[in-house]
């Protein structure tokens, strides 16, 4: 893995073909993709995000700014992406040397003020209830654009239908086979599986319950800047069930006091933007599991991380929800 410093040079390498003449380049975060501001002249500032190898493709990627420049065109707050020079969004670097070299895609999208309101893992506080009317408002409004969007030719995303989500090679890994778990545990994982997959493979697949969503709407992907909500991070967007998206809203808050309240108040804003059937409402603890099971794949693949020493937490939970799907005392 390359060291924040070759991220940075990298950076600096490729800043050009944005026209970009950066002042200061620091690297912000690391998780899916490494995140870098991009300090420029006169106070200014962008980010630059330089995508883990072999994730998104370049067409999924172009795909990706065309998606969410239709969102910002339908008012829904979203960052947008800076144009290079010679057209186009992306395009690859070199980074580190020797064994440790790698080549990434690039990107650079404006800045959004305001800080996340939790992180990709831990659980937030109570204070983040109050947000979640408004969470459910803006996976609302992702909803209803979806039904009058027409993706354009060559339009590319990953979907989070069945096999993307529980098939034999799903899109965050197979979970129910991670070295780092028991036996027994990798025996409930599959258990749990293989009734999720009958679960999901009984919901409806029609425009009206499945199609483009982030994805991955989790609070570390919501900025709150004290006044308004922005929805960034659409590195997992892609075609899945609705109610999927409401589970990974919902999901940081499973375990803790104050999930009912964030669950009704997503919820309630939900369906002041949209119709919603109680079906719909009630697979949410299906998706809900799902994504716990998801994580354990997601993370053990990205042992480098500094979230990863949250793992032994997302198998605990993992655990709880196999158990709840399974019948378990």
């Amino acid at each position: 893995m390359p060291t924040p410093e070759q991220f940075v040079q990298a950076a600096a390498a490729v800043a050009p073909a944005w026209g970009l003449k950066p002042v200061a380049i620091e690297v912000l975060s690391h998780s899916e993709n490494v995140v870098c501001r991009v300090g420029l002249p006169d106070r200014e500032q962008v980010v630059m995000r330089l995508h883990r190898p072999g994730y998104n493709s370049k067409a999924e990627l172009e795909s990706e700014v065309q998606w969410v420049a239709s969102l910002a065109e339908a008012d829904i707050p979203v960052p947008a992406a800076l144009p290079m020079l010679n057209g186009g969004h992306y395009c690859p670097v070199e980074v580190g040397a020797g064994p440790d070299r790698e080549q990434r895609m690039v990107g650079v999208v404006e800045w959004v003020e305001g800080s996340p309101l939790g992180g990709p893992l831990t659980n937030a506080d109570k204070g983040v209830v109050a947000h979640y009317a408004t969470i459910g408002k803006l996976a609302g409004k992702i909803r209803e654009h979806h039904t009058g969007w027409d993706p354009p030719k060559g339009f590319q995303r990953r979907r989070w239908d069945l096999d993307g989500l529980l098939g034999p090679d799903p899109l965050w890994g197979r979970f129910w086979e991670v070295e780092g778990l028991s036996n027994s545990q990798r025996a409930l994982f599959n258990e749990a599986r293989n009734i999720l997959r009958h679960e999901l493979s009984e919901l409806p697949k029609g425009p009206d319950r499945f199609g483009l969503i982030h994805s991955d709407l989790h609070l570390g992907n919501l900025m709150d800047d004290g006044d308004n909500l922005t929805v960034i991070d659409f590195d997992d967007a892609g075609f899945g069930w609705f109610s999927h998206e409401l589970a990974c809203a919902l999901h940081p808050g499973v375990g803790e006091l104050w999930f009912a309240d964030a669950r009704k108040a997503l919820v309630e804003g939900y369906r002041s933007v949209c119709t919603v059937t109680d079906e719909e409402i009630e697979s949410i603890d299906t998706f809900l599991a799902v994504r716990s099971l998801m994580i354990v794949g997601w993370l053990d693949a990205r042992p480098e991380l500094s979230a990863h020493q949250y793992f032994p937490l997302v198998v605990k939970g993992a655990e709880a929800a196999a158990h709840a799907v399974c019948g378990h005392s």
